[in-house]
């Protein structure tokens, strides 16, 4: 063989090699990642991990159609590449071999829905890329936010809050669509939920064929991962990852993918993530920063802490199902009351809970019974025509309303109406809601405090929130998390002042008369949902 030869021969074999590298690129967004790393980050090694090769699973099997729905959510913790890997390699891996495809990219502010788009057009015009891929971008429509390829694809950037009416695409990227900082806003997490229900899911070219990808730190249980996994028409698919690994498995891609080798590989509590990236002592730091709450949202994406935040859900005692309910000394509604112009900006709930206070003879001292829940967004003269409607069911010895704007008028309404059966409650200077909650935590774990075992009470595990849920996950909680909580911190505070939480005392006998619960309300309480409660 002489030198032509020999050169000649070292071509082919490159070019074989070349194209045995694009082609495996085509078929491996993982591979694909590696190879073009360097093109936005090229003074960054990449650090690779095993959760990488998962969401690249999850992602490519969303590109085949192996995901029903084509809906995919993909929650995991802040600075594991999420936006690199869903909002920038991605998209640029799908035009390789299918160039057509026009993908609408929303973010939580234009200026990180114009990074991401500036980072996948780097890969897409580098000389890499176009020497595997050659496609070239019209010039008449080639900005940082919109760029449209010779095929037709194109790639649209902007932030939750712009217009996108008239916009459509066949692939519809979601990222990070509330900001962290504004977790606890009831009114920008809803507006987020809005959004997507009036406007971002109409937003793809086919209902059949187009589809949307998900990807977020989670906030609350209420954040658009929480709303849309409650929708029961259509199924998302869910990959969610901790910071932390909490001795089960958060996803199964054995089942999702016919993948199990993608499973979380992480076998003992605690074992992180991404130790190379996030050691201890840094996920210690921000677990100390970030607090309770932000640690079960942001880093364990599940957005409630185990057990709960401040009322904590195992410190309810869950009455036995063989048991008949106890014999009730008092029985009272708690009411959190909201009909004001500024309740409906702040989407505030208007709720009651239904209490019972009982003698536990084997623990010797009076008790408080959950009896029953409910909570509506109504008016007033709903609202008066509910309480009524409560107060005749029912019959409690007592409605117990906060005195504040919209309480007022319902408390002079209802003292008319009955007099002697209304107690207005007035909170103590500077006492807000969580310092509230804290104050009655201690009758709650000390276990005073009883539900029965119903799904009103303790929600189903999985859509279905309890109210010990809606207490568990406060403050964090979105609606009407905190409304179920003010009528529940009103409950014991006024248990505690009337001495109901305190030894057994004779002397209190006498004031008032024990009975069983009517029909109605025993019915209402061991049911799992019944019109209004639950």
């Amino acid at each position: 063989m002489n030198k032509q030869e020999l050169a000649q021969l070292v071509v082919q074999y490159r070019a074989a090699e070349d194209e045995l590298d694009k082609r495996r690129c085509e078929k491996d967004l993982a591979y694909f990642l590696k190879r073009a790393w360097t093109i936005i980050e090229p003074g960054t090694t990449l650090q690779y991990n095993w959760h990488i090769d998962t969401i690249c699973g999850y992602l490519a099997a969303y590109h085949n159609n192996e995901l029903p729905n084509k809906r995919l959510i993909i929650n995991i913790p802040p600075g594991a590449l999420k936006s690199v890997l869903v909002s920038v390699m991605y998209p640029a891996w799908i035009w390789c071999t299918r160039p057509d495809i026009r993908i609408l990219a929303i973010a939580n502010a234009d200026k990180l829905a114009t990074r991401d788009s500036i980072r996948m057009k780097q890969i897409v015009t580098s000389e890499w890329y176009q020497k595997n891929w050659p496609l070239a971008l019209q010039v008449d429509q080639n900005e940082k936010t919109l760029f449209v390829n010779e095929k037709r694809g194109l790639r649209q950037s902007q932030g939750i809050t712009a217009c996108v009416t008239g916009v459509r695409g066949d692939l519809v990227l979601l990222d990070d669509l509330l900001d962290s900082r504004h977790a606890f806003s009831d009114i920008l997490r809803q507006n987020v939920n809005d959004t997507w229900d009036q406007t971002l899911s109409t937003r793809i070219n086919d209902p059949t064929t187009s589809g949307f990808i998900l990807v977020m730190q989670r906030l609350s249980h209420l954040d658009i991962t929480g709303h849309l996994l409650k929708k029961s028409k259509i199924k998302w698919t869910h990959l969610s990852i901790p910071m932390r690994y909490e001795g089960d498995s958060t996803f199964n891609a054995g089942k999702d993918l016919g993948r199990p080798e993608l499973n979380d590989p992480r076998t003992k509590k605690g074992e992180l993530l991404f130790p190379q990236r996030f050691t201890e002592e840094a996920v210690q730091g921000l677990e100390e920063d970030l607090g309770e709450h932000g640690v079960s949202g942001q880093l364990q994406q599940r957005p409630s802490p185990l057990g709960g935040g401040i009322l904590k859900k195992h410190w309810w005692r869950i009455w036995p199902e063989d048991a008949p309910l106890p014999v009730c000394t008092h029985i009272f509604h708690s009411w959190d009351t909201a009909f004001s112009e500024a309740d409906s900006k702040n989407a505030a709930y208007s709720a009651m809970t239904r209490w019972g206070v009982f003698w536990h003879e084997q623990r010797e001292r009076y008790c408080i019974m959950g009896l029953g829940m409910w909570y509506g967004r109504i008016g007033f003269e709903e609202l008066r025509a509910k309480v009524k409607e409560f107060d005749k069911k029912y019959k409690p010895d007592r409605n117990l309303i906060e005195k504040k704007a919209t309480g007022i008028t319902l408390v002079q309404e209802l003292r008319r109406a009955s007099p002697g059966k209304v107690t207005a409650y007035t909170p103590g200077r500077g006492e807000d809601k969580i310092s509230r909650a804290h104050s009655v935590s201690p009758m709650l774990e000390s276990g005073i405090v009883y539900v029965p075992a119903r799904e009103w009470a303790l929600g189903n595990g999985l859509e279905k929130l309890g109210m010990t849920d809606y207490a568990a996950i406060f403050p964090a909680g979105g609606p009407p998390s905190k409304d179920v909580v003010d009528t529940i911190t009103q409950a014991l505070i006024y248990m505690r002042s009337g001495q109901w939480a305190g030894e057994h005392d004779d002397d209190h006998e006498d004031h008032y008369e024990e009975r069983k619960l009517s029909e109605a309300e025993e019915e209402d309480a061991q049911t799992e949902v019944r019109s209004f409660y639950g």
